[in-house]
């Protein structure tokens, strides 16, 4: 099966398209082509390098890196972007555990809103799972709190339907919506000097004064 998959990269087909091709899902032939590169010494020629035509398609963000990341992002009031990669030694990890291939391991997304807490892994103030599709490396978090403080853990389920967590994101933070009228109110008591402290205590994060010095 390797060799036929090896074949059409020497032809210039993508990965995806081989999995069209043969009928495979991507995941295994992701797998079995990075296996096959692992396997590969110096000595040996390289494979072909894919034709110029293949090689100016339009970028996208590439499936995997070298190192293992995680990054969570602000986006809007109520929504925050989060996009990840596994390295080589998750993947073989999982594989392990769960003797199962790295492609059929379902992709599960954790959220905890993480407020004014010192996180420590099970003290959030509430949790939400996301299943995603196979071979997803990013996604949209939507419909989230104005200024709040989110944290993001992307793994996979064990046998029992319990998340098992694989990469762990930096906190990031949701605007305060300023069209709220908590906001318009605090507008009002400024303006009227009915303040008697900085009211941006309340919001204080103690996550994004560490992300800012660090």
């Amino acid at each position: 099966m390797i060799e036929d998959i090896v074949k059409l990269k020497e032809k210039g087909l993508t990965l995806q398209e081989i999995a069209q091709r043969m009928n495979m899902s991507l995941g295994k032939v992701q797998y079995r082509w990075n296996k096959y590169r692992q396997q590969q010494t110096p000595s040996k020629p390289e494979l072909t390098p894919p034709p110029k035509e293949v090689q100016q398609d339009k970028w996208s963000m590439p499936y995997e890196y070298a190192e293992a990341n995680v990054c969570l992002m602000p986006r809007t009031p109520d929504s925050l972007y989060v996009y990840w990669s596994f390295s080589e030694s998750i993947m073989q990890m999982a594989e392990q555990h769960f003797r199962t291939e790295w492609g059929e391991l379902p992709v599960v997304l954790k959220i905890y809103d993480v407020t004014d807490i010192h996180f420590y892994g099970h003290n959030a103030h509430r949790t939400f799972e996301i299943d995603l599709p196979p071979m997803t490396n990013n996604w949209f978090l939507q419909s989230l709190e104005p200024g709040r403080t989110f944290i993001a853990d992307i793994g996979t389920r064990t046998f029992d339907g319990s998340f098992f967590t694989l990469l762990r994101s930096n906190p990031a933070e949701t605007s305060p919506d300023p069209y709220s009228s908590f906001h318009d109110e605090k507008i009002e008591r400024w303006k009227h000097e009915d303040v008697k402290e900085p009211e941006w205590l309340e919001n204080f994060s103690t996550y994004s004064y560490y992300q800012k010095i660090r």
